[in-house]
């Protein structure tokens, strides 16, 4: 399971985003929103380290054609901020899903934009106090504060491949998902679980990626099972689970770009589920989760016969 990831790092403010890759693009979004997305991380960076370089005594690691890298970061929200929380939307673009989607995603709570600028200052002046508090609160700086940490993560994903992104962790009470699919209001209680998407990325050769969420719960005792991948089967820990494809999020990013999830107002079923996050003093706070893709292998004009090779792998 792919449970755990590399903090980033963070860069100081004001500074130049060092170039890494193509990726990079050197794009006035990218650097202002690099400098607030992984000011939420757990460590800091120096002004002259660029992004995921390797020291120069190591070989750099060779990455897939089809390897894309994602970074992601839960934005917590006290409730006293909820009108700041909910002034965000009128900067953030929910026009690219189509409406049957949007429908169907709010019926159950959820709420999916897209940030094409810059991030909206509710966030920006969230993420910077967050930041503060790591530096003086122990729990927070462990990411025990709440059930839903606020580190910045980076997932290196294969074409088409699952990787779990956590929201909510080893949850001490039951968990309830109410789900409104197809007229019909379902609910279903979970012991130990834990509340995560299945995520998976698809390159193109246009520096574009399709991005795909499915809602997923994981719950009960670890139990033996067998995983079959490219070299064979192999035994493995797991919980059981259960995913509502029905409420798939797909959607095409382009490098820089930002996808916001979160759960809509006032919150209910499923969003409820996944997007409050009960504190060490047991109060309750809202979350958003901030997506974006770092980097890609691929690119159509200069090296065709990857794009080729990257989407054979995701069709297998």
């Amino acid at each position: 399971m792919s449970r755990t990831a590399e903090p980033a790092k963070n860069p100081k403010f004001g500074l130049p985003f060092p170039p890494h890759s193509r990726a990079a693009l050197g794009s006035v979004l990218w650097g202002q929103f690099l400098c607030l997305f992984l000011f939420s991380g757990c460590a800091q960076w120096s002004k002259d380290q660029a992004v995921s370089e390797p020291s120069p005594l190591l070989a750099r690691p060779r990455r897939g054609p089809d390897s894309v890298l994602v970074e992601t970061v839960l934005v917590r929200f006290p409730k006293a901020k909820l009108p700041e929380f909910q002034q965000i939307w009128g900067e953030i673009d929910e026009t690219f899903l189509p409406m049957e989607t949007r429908e169907r995603l709010d019926l159950n709570g959820l709420r999916v934009g897209l940030v094409i600028s810059e991030l909206p200052k509710a966030i920006r002046d969230q993420i910077a106090e967050t930041s503060h508090d790591q530096s003086t609160d122990v729990l927070e700086h462990a990411g025990l504060a709440a059930d839903s940490d606020n580190m910045t993560r980076r997932l290196q994903c294969r074409a088409g491949r699952r990787k779990e992104l956590f929201l909510r962790n080893d949850l001490s009470e039951p968990l309830t998902v109410l789900t409104v699919l197809d007229s019909a209001t379902q609910g279903q209680t979970f012991e130990k679980a834990n509340a995560l998407f299945d995520l998976r990325a698809i390159p193109h050769g246009d520096t574009q990626t399709t991005v795909e969420l499915t809602p997923e719960v994981q719950y009960g005792e670890l139990k033996h099972s067998y995983v079959t991948s490219e070299i064979g089967m192999r035994p493995e820990l797991r919980r059981a689970s259960e995913n509502w494809q029905e409420l798939k999020i797909v959607t095409r990013l382009k490098l820089g770009q930002v996808l916001v999830v979160t759960a809509s107002q006032p919150t209910k079923a499923l969003g409820k589920a996944f997007f409050t996050t009960k504190t060490a003093d047991q109060s309750e706070e809202y979350t958003i989760l901030l997506l974006r893709v770092v980097e890609t292998q691929l690119d159509e004009l200069f090296d065709p016969d990857s794009v080729a090779q990257a989407q054979a792998l995701t069709e297998r």
